[in-house]
């Protein structure tokens, strides 16, 4: 978003998970946590991947049911301004964490 010379910087929210909100709808209806993630913050692959470090084919192989370790979770939870636990919860155990 852009601003002008001398304007505050917008304050960044913390995003948080909710079991009745639109994530969790779409993941209820068969989204992967990942993509509903990445479409409620409009994230393309490549910007997520220079945001994280995570390259884009990892993110193919975590949709596609591999699991992801810690520091993955904790970059993506920096990446779109939410706490990993919350991350964590809307994954609902469909995604093995790894240390």
């Amino acid at each position: 978003m852009m601003r002008h010379k001398g304007q505050r910087p917008i304050p960044k929210i913390l995003h948080r998970w909710d079991e009745n909100g639109y994530v969790a709808e779409n993941i209820a209806s068969g989204t992967h946590w990942l993509d509903a993630w990445l479409m409620q913050n409009n994230t393309p692959f490549a910007r997520l991947s220079k945001a994280t470090g995570i390259p884009v084919e990892r993110f193919m192989a975590i949709t596609s049911g591999d699991a992801i370790s810690r520091a993955e979770v904790d970059a993506l939870a920096r990446a779109w301004s939410m706490s990993a636990g919350d991350l964590i919860a809307s994954m609902g155990g469909r995604t093995e964490i790894v240390d």
